[in-house]
């Protein structure tokens, strides 16, 4: 039992960098979702000004495109929250030796992506669509491996969790450049 619980705290120690740094930049990415999408917070779009997205730097901004970035934002914007949230269980649960919350914490990571932000994509941005799409596939190989590192104890397991965590928060950052750009004003 005192095995268990030494794995379970050096788990939980290694992954503490990039829960922390997955959890603050979903944090930051929800206030970004639910605010600067609002028509009011934002300028006119020029008709003739190419956008500065990363993906199709020669389209033009349209009202239309506006909008419907907008009306995806508002749809998806709880999945970042109950992301963050997530992993904030899944750190509670290691720091204190908790396999029920780390488990918790997984699944809920696991539904709140896999399930819920899967369903609303495609996104108006197709290289949006892209990064949170490989973001997700990352995030169900991370999920599986720690539930797997859970019941078998497994280094491969926390190793796995480990590196496609990291590549979803590579995706995620690259996802919230795209976004920043799609919701960027004028």
């Amino acid at each position: 039992m005192r095995r268990r619980c030494t794995e379970s705290l050096v788990f939980g120690a290694r992954l503490a960098s990039l829960l922390a740094g997955l959890a603050s930049l979903l944090a930051g990415l929800a206030p970004l979702l639910s605010g600067c999408g609002h028509p009011s917070e934002r300028a006119a779009p020029s008709q003739s000004a190419p956008a500065v997205g990363l993906t199709t730097p020669s389209a033009p901004t349209t009202p239309s495109t506006d909008a419907a970035m907008r009306e995806w934002e508002a749809g998806a914007r709880n999945h970042f929250k109950e992301s963050a949230q997530a992993l904030q269980h899944i750190w509670d649960g290691s720091e204190t030796g908790d396999e029920a919350a780390v488990r918790s914490g997984c699944e809920q990571l696991h539904d709140t992506n896999i399930i819920g932000l899967q369903q609303h994509l495609p996104t108006p941005d197709k290289g949006l669509t892209a990064e949170l799409q490989r973001m997700i596939d990352d995030i169900n190989v991370a999920t599986r491996a720690c539930l797997r590192f859970i019941i078998g104890r497994q280094h491969a397991d926390a190793a796995n969790y480990q590196d496609y965590l990291s590549r979803a928060v590579d995706h995620l950052h690259r996802a919230k450049a795209i976004l920043d750009t799609d919701l960027r004003p004028g």
